[in-house]
């Protein structure tokens, strides 16, 4: 195994009784990880990835392609098709996984990436997955801060080919030369000769295979410190980010079903929809660093705290669940690609019907989704990770979304839109769009000037209304989640307190209703002349005097439909009602703010049943379990487990002195 701590007259500080010191190798380390991500593998995910690349021991080093890594991760079904022939803007992204998959393969040792040039391997591959797939948690612990591990493989691969990590400022040559590593032949580790001392659990002297299993990984320095890199000098490339926020809310977007309609899903948005989800990408973007915007992306950087608190604020599960995603129905999916043969033996496995295929639903069909101006499947990934991100139980999809009210069609009127949306007893999806006010309407439009007469002026004539981050030609989106049914309100409002604010464009930024004494009472629809109202007070309408009477953080679309306004007061000596929190953005949370804008599109969609959810879910469910137990017959054919995990290079061979595999 290695040498104990204690026979080297090592400090062992305060030990468990059960654990000791132990002094390994920097080869033995390398080799006892790599063994305890291997038997994290389950026999049916070590037959997935052998079939999928026809060979036979996961100890197989043939180099992986950026094609091939496209097909192992599921969202291709040819694994020889060129990645930018699907989109050039995918093969920059695939490039981008490629290097940060191999940054993960260096754990625990990060900074030895910059010692190599080597193509991405199986082995590479699985080490990545360990994290990705979140098995990291049970031998590192739940707290293990996975997102610096993920900004650290993107700071590294997001640098070009012949540099090393981006970072804030320019290297020092002793800073420099502390971090180079010198090219050398595989069989030999950098720093091979280096000693390190990791807490190990008891156990008998035989018990040298299992090894992996006994060392606490979690105490290990060059682990707690990711190998001492100093993250907050590292930076990623705002264009990049931006990239691959567009290719994770293309993964996200798509719901359990059908393999075959998940995969076909990816492409289509990969190949139809890029920039469509490129747009809500920038917004997101935006809401780690409002100042971004498309004209300075390739010019500007993220650092670490920044990407930390955007992500923990507006989508903390954005890369875990895309990648779990990746892994699961992909590289560890026992489901065969689309274009090859099954040449299993009958199903073991039940079928549900003759026909040994999923039944389909009888009876009333929901709806066929139709994309309109405002929802699409790049707003929908945006708007339902956001409500995920803030613990809302609301579930939104293409499959549960039925169209209620869309004002190009149904006309800009407030009794039109009475008629459309008060019989839907289930939530609602409110949104509305348009073009930022520009002085000259500001000026000279009459409705306008009769709207400002009604609503409350709270910037000075002489005071810049508008910050630097807003633009003239900015299209203005807002959504709001709404639970209770719509009714009218001229009196007192309704609602409740998982009603929510969402800014869609052109940043992303969402405002979550106060809990308070009213109870979530923060909505009106006045009939009566005066609009619809969140986050505002009831208007005052009497003796021929109308007035608005809107929050601290409110959305006010007036009767005409013609005009909106989001006011942000931040200020605390504002005497206005709150309604809902501030915003969260760092350089937003503190700013007094109004967007106003001459409304385009207004829509309201009806949240359904999640049922149609649950049929595509348990389909997906059916078709992995069909696959596994094929993958069980072949299996049983084999005498033992044990023989089958030694052809594929689990066990067998692990008894020699530093455990490689």
């Amino acid at each position: 195994m290695g040498q104990s701590a204690s026979s080297l007259d090592i400090n062992s500080g305060t030990l468990n009784q059960n654990t000791t010191l132990v002094l390994f190798t920097r080869k033995q380390v390398i080799d006892y990880f790599l063994q305890k991500c291997m038997a994290k593998l389950t026999a049916l995910e070590i037959k997935a990835l052998t079939t999928k690349l026809n060979i036979t021991n996961l100890n197989d080093a043939s180099v992986i392609s950026h094609s091939d890594l496209a097909f192992l991760l599921g969202i291709l079904h040819d694994k020889l098709k060129d990645n930018d022939l699907l989109n050039p803007k995918f093969g920059y992204v695939v490039k981008i996984l490629y290097k940060s998959f191999k940054v993960l393969s260096k754990f625990p040792f990060l900074q030895d990436y910059h010692s190599e040039n080597s193509g991405l391997t199986l082995k590479d591959l699985i080490l990545a997955s360990f994290f990705h797939s979140g098995r990291y948690k049970k031998t590192l612990g739940s707290e293990y801060d996975y997102l610096k591990l993920v900004f650290i493989s993107f700071s590294y691969a997001s640098s070009s080919d012949d540099e090393e990590a981006p970072i804030k400022e320019k290297l020092t040559p002793e800073t420099k030369s502390a971090i180079e590593k010198p090219m050398v032949a595989e069989e030999y580790v950098p720093g091979d000769l280096e000693n390190y001392v990791i807490e190990v659990v008891q156990g008998a002297k035989d018990e040298e295979y299992n090894t992996a299993h006994r060392i606490k990984w979690s105490t290990m320095n060059q682990i707690q410190s990711f190998d001492e890199i100093d993250v907050e000098e590292l930076v990623i490339n705002s264009h990049d980010l931006v990239q691959l926020f567009t290719f994770f809310l293309i993964i996200i977007s798509v719901p359990k079903k059908k393999h075959s309609l998940m995969q076909q899903q990816v492409i289509n948005s990969i190949t139809k929809q890029w920039d469509s989800f490129e747009e809500s990408a920038i917004s997101l973007v935006r809401y780690i660093d409002v100042d971004l915007n498309i004209g300075n992306l390739k010019s500007s950087s993220v650092a670490y705290q920044d990407f930390k608190k955007g992500i923990d604020n507006s989508f903390d599960k954005l890369f875990q669940n895309g990648f779990n995603s990746m892994f699961k129905n992909g590289l560890f999916s026992s489901v065969q690609a689309e274009n090859e043969p099954d040449p299993g033996p009958s199903d073991p496995v039940k079928p549900f019907n003759n026909n040994n295929t999923y039944p389909q639903k009888k009876g009333k069909q929901f709806p066929k989704f139709e994309e309109s101006k405002l929802v699409n499947q790049a707003s929908l990934s945006l708007i339902s990770n956001c409500l995920e991100n803030i613990g809302s139980d609301v579930n939104i999809s293409t499959n549960n979304l039925v169209k209620l009210y869309r004002g190009s069609e149904s006309g800009f009127s407030i009794r039109s839109l009475e008629l459309k949306i008060f019989k839907w007893q289930a939530p609602t999806l409110f949104l509305v769009g348009g073009k930022r006010l520009k002085p000259k309407t500001i000026q000279n439009n009459k409705r306008y000037q009769q709207f400002i007469q009604e609503y409350p002026r709270y910037f000075r004539t002489s005071e810049e209304s508008k910050r630097n981050w807003q633009n003239d030609n900015d299209y203005i989106t807002y959504a709001v989640l709404v639970k209770q049914p719509w009714r009218a309100s001229n009196k007192r409002n309704f609602g409740d307190e998982n009603t929510v604010i969402i800014s869609l464009s052109p940043r992303l930024d969402y405002y979550k209703s106060i809990t308070n004494s009213l109870k979530g009472e923060l909505i009106y629809f006045n009939n009566l002349g005066l609009g619809l109202g969140f986050g505002n007070d009831q208007p005052i309408n009497k003796n021929n005097i109308k007035k608005y009477l809107p929050g601290d953080v409110s959305l006010t679309v007036e009767a005409n439909l013609e005009f909106a306004v989001f006011r942000h007061i931040a200020n605390i000596s504002s005497n206005a009602s709150s309604y809902f929190q501030k915003s969260q953005q760092k350089q937003v949370s503190k700013e007094d703010f109004e967007d106003r804008f001459m409304i385009t599109d207004l829509e309201v969609w009806g949240v359904g049943s999640t049922q149609e959810l649950e049929e595509q879910r348990k389909q997906w469910e059916w078709e992995e379990k069909q696959a596994e137990a094929r993958q069980s017959v072949n299996l049983k054919t084999m005498n033992e487990d044990r023989a089958f995990l030694e052809m594929v290079g689990l066990v067998g061979n692990n008894n020699a002195s530093g455990g490689s595999v």
